[in-house]
């Protein structure tokens, strides 16, 4: 996990000392222990750092500040496991079709295909007004990356991410593009 440290002897004895925290927030959220205690346990023992390190959080109790690290890892860890790129549809792949198509059926497909051209063509025309770095946040953008998966990846902040977007929505409508 980003910016853990190593425990210090205290922490490691504090930590010993309240680990049923850990225990109870699982049962007291029905999560099974096998599969999220690895993310709890990362909000936790942040939590014990914290209220070691920073003297102004010793007038809340700690059960509180722990309870709340362990949330906020267990939102960090849905939010990560329904991302879009992580729960794209499975198509299946069947060869005991019928090669027989109605004519309604080839024109459709026809239309279609017409239809996924002109959104290339338009794609290409948009693409040559871009800067790399657009590209590249589109590209990872339509591919489900987060803003902040794109910020970390392009070495920018999340507003970054942001306005460069909007930038370029401005200079399409400015372009007349769409």
């Amino acid at each position: 996990m980003k910016n853990m440290r190593i425990l210090t002897e205290e922490q490691k004895i504090f930590a010993e000392q309240n680990h049923m925290l850990v225990e109870r927030f699982l049962w007291k959220n029905h999560l099974e222990r096998a599969e999220f205690y690895d993310v709890v346990i990362f909000g936790y023992l942040k939590a014990v750092q914290e209220f070691l390190e920073k003297p102004e959080l010793s007038k809340y109790p700690f059960s509180s500040i722990a309870w709340r690290k362990m949330r906020y890892s267990m939102i960090k860890e849905y939010i990560y496991r329904n991302c879009p790129k992580r729960n794209a549809p499975m198509g299946t792949y069947r060869e005991d079709y019928d090669c027989v198509f109605s004519r309604e059926q080839v024109l459709e497909q026809v239309n279609s295909v017409a239809s996924e051209l002109e959104d290339r063509v338009q794609l290409q025309q948009l693409m040559s007004h871009m800067t790399v770095k657009e590209k590249e946040v589109v590209c990872m953008r339509a591919a489900g990356y987060t803003y902040r998966e794109i910020a970390e990846h392009c070495n920018i902040t999340m507003r970054g991410v942001s306005a460069r977007l909007i930038r370029m929505r401005r200079r399409f409508r400015a372009l007349a593009l769409i």
